[in-house]
């Protein structure tokens, strides 16, 4: 099934929910007015009415204090260990003292793996320093599993580029899988390799993937995830622009087409963005994955790409990256992302990239509406949503029940896209559960 058929399926039932959802709620309402009498009901609905509006005068005068709230979530957006290890990683000479004080309170049992893989980096990065000798094999372990997952991706985007090639259609490489042709030296964890293609070949792109033999997971308005059948790993995810969150992402595709460099892409030919746009895309990507708490190894990665990128030349051209967040609206997320990594590499990015003077209050106070509201709301409900059965048939599966499911929250999500009602939402979730817990390193 093409893209084009699977677009038009999927409005069919979405709009096959919301109109089962509509017959629900008629339904009940019926039954309602008809079974209870009008001298109760009336009072009931004056009264439901009455309190939401009392809550949403009543909310004008709660103070919310964003500049306080957007500053402990960067704070706790990074683990107090894992930053130590970044800081150890990507300073010029860690003391070997460091590191031995560190280890003595690490268990590498009970670590989560982007920690496990962060030591890896620093004995990769640092092979003067000397680890414990029982640490040594997991550690190796960790970096050669990575290599061999990306080898069994690298193998797959080479066969899908060939077929990209032989129907004219051009790919760049991203985030990543551009950074390992940039470095192919450091080990890195992938989910996939994300690729983009002009978003005119888009739909034949994803059409080469699937009739060659590829699943497609449900498609987004900005990439779909190709996998093998009866696979749920993740091998490519091909886009047609970057998810920015601004409606806007498209602006930057034709500068990065026609800045990248044709090279050898995983034996296959490729393009690759110059190293202002790939700064450029890890500060988008990062402020996404924080905002929805998704991809933390990609979020602890982006450091050590970054100083590599702002290496690279002399000449670096920090006004292309802010021409590019104006192109894309983007400025609330380079801002954000940049005061994020200015905390574990302070004096990489120009103070420029820290100073907001130029968004207006207006724009500051609603962009940190937007990224906290989906950092501790929206982020929460989606991954109980993705727990339930009907959330985890959303990427294959498309039956009623999931139909109803997306209606639903695609009603939800109309409810939300208004300023005031996220806004409202906000100040009482500070007010009754009480502000985070001030950040402290």
């Amino acid at each position: 099934m093409d893209i084009r058929t699977n677009r038009l399926k999927s409005v069919a039932l979405v709009a096959g929910g919301g109109l089962i959802w509509a017959c629900l709620i008629a339904a009940v309402c019926f039954l309602v007015v008809h079974f209870v009498p009008w001298r109760i009901l009336a009072p009931v609905l004056c009264g439901i009415v009455l309190l939401l509006l009392l809550a949403i005068v009543a909310g004008a005068f709660i103070p919310l204090d964003l500049d306080g709230i957007m500053e402990n979530e960067l704070g706790y957006s990074l683990d107090a260990s894992d930053e130590h290890l970044l800081k150890m990683a990507l300073q010029e000479n860690p003391g070997q003292g460091e590191l031995d004080s560190f280890l003595e309170g690490w268990d590498i049992e009970k670590a989560p793996i982007k920690s496990v893989m962060l030591v890896a980096y620093l004995m990769k990065i640092h092979p003067e320093l000397k680890f414990p000798a029982a640490m040594i094999p997991r550690l190796n372990g960790v970096l050669t599993f990575c290599r061999f997952q990306n080898l069994k991706k690298e193998a797959h985007l080479c066969r899908l580029g060939k077929l990209f090639a032989a129907r004219d259609i051009p790919f760049v490489v991203m985030k990543g899988g551009a950074m390992k042709v940039y470095r192919p030296d450091f080990p890195r964890w992938m989910a996939d390799i994300d690729i983009m293609v002009p978003e005119d070949k888009y739909a034949s792109a994803v059409d080469i993937a699937t009739s060659s033999g590829y699943s497609s997971a449900m498609f987004t308005s900005h990439s779909v995830d190709v996998s093998l059948p009866d696979s749920e790993e993740s091998l490519l995810d091909i886009h047609c622009h970057l998810e920015m969150m601004t409606g806007k992402e498209a602006a930057f595709n034709e500068g990065l087409f026609s800045r990248a460099s044709e090279v050898n892409v995983f034996s296959v030919r490729g393009l690759l963005p110059c190293p202002e746009d790939m700064v450029f895309i890890s500060l988008v990507n990062l402020f996404k994955n924080i905002s929805k708490k998704s991809s933390e190894e990609s979020c602890l990665t982006s450091f050590y790409d970054l100083q590599y990128l702002v290496g690279l030349k002399k000449d670096f051209d920090w006004e292309l990256i802010l021409e590019n967040a104006r192109l894309t609206a983007s400025e609330f997320q380079t801002y954000v992302s940049s005061l994020h990594i200015s905390r574990v590499l302070p004096g990489l990015l120009p103070d420029s990239f820290m100073n907001p003077g130029s968004l207006g209050k207006k724009r500051i106070e609603r962009g940190a509406v937007d990224f906290i509201f989906r950092r501790n709301i929206t982020s929460g409900a989606r991954d109980q949503v993705m727990g339930t059965e009907a959330g985890k048939s959303l990427q294959k599966d498309w039956n009623l029940k999931v139909s109803m499911w997306v209606s639903l929250v695609g009603f939800v999500k109309l409810l939300f896209s208004m300023y005031w009602l996220r806004r409202l939402i906000l100040k009482y979730r500070y007010l009754f559960l009480g502000k985070n817990k001030p950040y402290t390193k």
